[in-house]
C-alpha cells in the first residue's frame, strides 16, 4: 500500500496513532493481513488498547513472534503454508482442500486457566472458571510454540476444555492487551456488554483500574456487572430491564406499561 497509494497509507497509519483503542477483527484469506500485524506490534509497543478477535487473535501471535521472539519469518500457514515458522496453523480437523463446512462453529466452552488469577479478562468476566462463547474459524495457535510465547510475556490465560487449543490471550505488563479465538460481538448486547469489549472501552477512557477498584461497577451505585452468556439469561435480563410486561397484554400496553430504566454510567 505504501508503493501503491502513499497518500492513503499514511492516513491509515495517522488515524491509528490518533485513535483511543483499536479492535482487529476477524477475517480469511491474504488481503490486509500485514497490516493487521502492523498494528499489532503498535499497540502492543505503544500501550494502546487493543482487542484482537479471531484472525486479530492470530495476527496478536504472529506479531509477536516476529518481534519479541525474533523468529523473523513467522506466520500462519493460512497465508504462507511454507513459513519457517508456523505460529498458527491448521486445526487437525480442518480438510485443506475443502472450504465449506470444515469450521469449527458455535457455542463452546473455553476454561480459563487456575494460573490466571490476575487476568484482566477474566476479573471482566466476572472471575469465572469457565465462559460459552461462539466460534468460527478453521485454524490455530501452534501448541508447540506456546511455551515460548509465554516465557517472553504473551500469557494464554483462557485454553479449551481439553486445554489443547488456545482461546485467549493477554500481555503482561500492557494497560489492555486482549485477544481472543472466539467471536464476542456475536453475544454482545445493549444491556449485557461482552466484557471484552467493555475492557476496551474502560481502558481507552483510561477507567479500567478504577472499574475494578469498585469491584466491577459502573458506578459505587450499581450492583456488579454480571455478563450473561446464555439466551436463555440474555431475554430474561432484556424482559427485566426494560421492564416489558410478559403476560397476554396487547403490544400496545405492554409498552405503554413499562419503565424503561436507564443508569449514568460514570466513565
Amino acid at each position: 500500500m505504501l508503493s501503491e497509494n502513499p497518500a492513503s497509507y499514511h492516513d491509515a497509519w495517522h488515524n491509528l496513532c490518533v485513535c483511543d483503542c483499536v479492535v482487529v477483527p476477524g477475517g480469511f484469506g491474504k488481503r490486509g493481513v500485514e497490516g493487521k500485524i502492523g498494528t499489532c506490534q503498535w499497540c502492543r509497543a505503544n500501550n494502546k488498547p487493543f482487542l484482537g478477535i479471531c484472525l486479530g487473535f492470530q495476527a496478536a501471535v504472529v506479531e509477536f513472534a516476529r518481534n519479541v521472539l525474533k523468529l523473523e519469518d513467522a506466520h500462519s500457514t493460512e497465508v504462507c503454508p511454507d513459513t519457517k515458522y508456523p505460529v498458527v496453523i491448521d486445526m487437525p480437523e480442518h480438510n485443506t482442500g475443502e472450504m465449506g463446512g470444515t469450521m469449527r462453529l458455535g457455542k463452546r466452552a473455553t476454561i480459563f486457566k487456575p494460573s490466571a488469577t490476575n487476568s484482566k479478562i477474566r476479573r471482566l468476566y466476572g472471575n469465572k472458571d469457565k465462559i460459552d462463547e461462539r466460534h468460527r474459524h478453521r485454524y490455530e495457535v501452534n501448541p508447540d510454540y506456546i511455551e515460548q510465547f509465554e516465557k517472553y510475556g504473551m500469557q494464554f490465560v483462557g485454553v479449551d476444555v481439553d486445554q489443547e487449543r488456545m482461546e485467549v490471550l493477554e500481555l503482561d505488563n500492557h494497560p489492555y492487551y486482549v485477544a481472543v479465538q472466539y467471536h464476542p460481538e456475536y453475544l454482545s448486547r445493549p444491556m449485557n456488554p461482552s466484557p471484552p469489549f467493555m475492557g476496551l472501552i474502560l481502558a481507552a477512557k483510561d477507567r479500567l483500574k478504577s472499574y475494578f477498584a469498585r469491584g466491577c461497577k459502573l458506578s459505587p451505585r450499581e450492583p456488579q456487572s454480571d455478563y450473561y452468556d446464555s439466551e436463555d439469561e440474555l431475554n430474561e435480563l432484556t424482559v427485566r430491564q426494560l421492564g416489558i410486561c410478559s403476560d397476554h397484554e396487547d403490544s400496545s400496553s405492554a409498552y405503554s406499561s413499562s419503565s424503561i430504566s436507564s443508569s449514568k454510567i460514570e466513565l
